[in-house]
């Protein structure tokens, strides 16, 4: 009996479905805490971003749009982008992350596949390596195909309002630097271009020194 047990190696062990269900739930949680944290951050954010317009609303009505009103400014959009920057930074590498859940899951439904063969048309999402590139969405490789979804993620949008915040920063300094009204505007949008520039170039280069890669591609 012991000599039979010990025969069924790999998938043919009958403990293999219980250790890949297990390795499938925890994957499962752990796309569940990253979500919860992007959108934890995300929250706080936008919370910021909108007390400080809020409080520069006010402060402009108080002082009649005075020259406190654009140091207060500054300090407030500083504070504000500081945490939206952080905010970007983070959203992108839970991307990374929760492209390695994906690419982990479907190698686990893979294995299913393996053990019942039979079960291969029922399952809709990816069960394979090559199901990467379909199944990894916003955490793949940046490319023309997936740039609309790229743009409707959660990071590029934190991004979008970094990028405002950056320009009205710029515009900020140039007009306590007592700057033309035109060239202030000016500044504001040119920044506001730069950063977002900015923005694409750090998610593209995470994503392409950062890709998920299944076992068999780490040990070639």
């Amino acid at each position: 009996m012991a000599t039979t047990d010990r025969s069924k190696t790999g998938l043919d062990d009958p403990r293999a479905l219980q250790i890949l269900t297990t390795e499938h739930w925890s994957l499962l949680s752990t796309r569940t805490l990253g979500y919860q944290e992007m959108f934890g951050r995300t929250t706080v954010f936008v919370a910021t971003l909108s007390g400080t317009l809020v409080a520069l609303a006010l402060l402009a009505e108080a002082t009649h749009f005075g020259l406190e009103t654009l140091w207060f400014a500054l300090a407030l959009i500083s504070v504000a982008l500081l945490i939206g920057l952080a905010t970007f930074v983070r959203s992108v590498a839970i991307n990374y992350e929760d492209a390695r859940w994906v690419t982990g899951m479907n190698l686990l439904r893979q294995a299913y596949i393996q053990i019942v063969p039979e079960l291969e048309p029922f399952f809709v999402t990816g069960h394979g390596p090559e199901a990467d590139g379909r199944s990894l969405g916003h955490g793949s490789r940046q490319r023309l195909g997936n740039l609309a979804n790229s743009l409707t993620t959660t990071s590029s949008v934190v991004a979008a309002l970094n990028s405002a915040l950056a320009g009205a920063l710029a515009s900020d300094l140039g007009a306590l630097l007592t700057a033309r009204w035109a060239l202030v505007v000016t500044i504001g949008a040119g920044v506001s271009l730069v950063s977002a520039a900015l923005h694409v170039r750090y998610a593209a280069r995470f994503r392409r020194s950062h890709v998920p890669s299944t076992p068999s591609q780490t040990t070639k």
